[in-house]
């Protein structure tokens, strides 16, 4: 999957309009995402597709940042166009698309200079990371835990799991169940 596109984040993105003394604004959620342009039909591991809401935020004022004559595919079976057919949302789009646009759905942290990630949304790592042994789960449990999610369970090396500070920060060397997140170490 090759990755050809990247824009920086940017700040909440609020719009504002007075009709009769009535402020009418964007939610304070509403904000330009950080996204990556992506081969094919899927995002990487680490990534997830963008709403629609998602992309109407990002390309309403920045519509020129999409490569000029894609389509591309977002979340829910939807689809955005490029810059030249003015990033026109579709929703239920059939068609087979070639590019997809995904936003990071991971968070970095660290414990003693060693850089960790837990991945959401599936048990596979991000590029440059692999799964975290059992040995380094069990000796920072405390620490990685409360990066789990208070009732989440999160994939480890060797087909082991670390759970959430809910469930007591346990750690298991085999969990044959699937999970939907993952705890990763940077690759030294």
């Amino acid at each position: 999957m090759k990755h050809f596109y990247h824009t920086m984040p940017m700040g909440a993105l609020v719009c504002g309009l007075v009709a009769g003394g009535i402020s009418l604004s964007a939610p304070a959620q509403a904000q330009a995402l950080e996204f990556g342009v992506y081969e094919g039909e899927s995002c990487p591991a680490g990534y997830t597709p963008l709403t629609p809401l998602d992309a109407f935020w990002t390309f309403l004022t920045r519509c020129d940042e999409l490569p000029y004559s894609g389509v591309f595919r977002i979340a829910d079976g939807s689809s955005i166009d490029g810059p030249w057919n003015n990033c026109q949302q579709h929703g239920s789009d059939t068609r087979e698309l070639d590019y997809i646009l995904c936003k990071p759905n991971y968070q970095l942290f660290d414990i003693d200079g060693t850089t960790f990630a837990v991945v959401r949304g599936g048990d596979q790592c991000l590029e440059g990371f692999e799964h975290v042994d059992f040995a380094t789960a069990s000796a920072y449990s405390d620490e990685i835990c409360t990066h789990v999610g208070y009732w989440g369970i999160a994939r480890i090396g060797g087909g082991g799991s670390i759970d959430g500070v809910g469930y007591g920060c346990g750690v298991r060397a085999t969990d044959s169940r699937e999970l939907g997140d993952a705890i990763c170490v940077e690759i030294e």
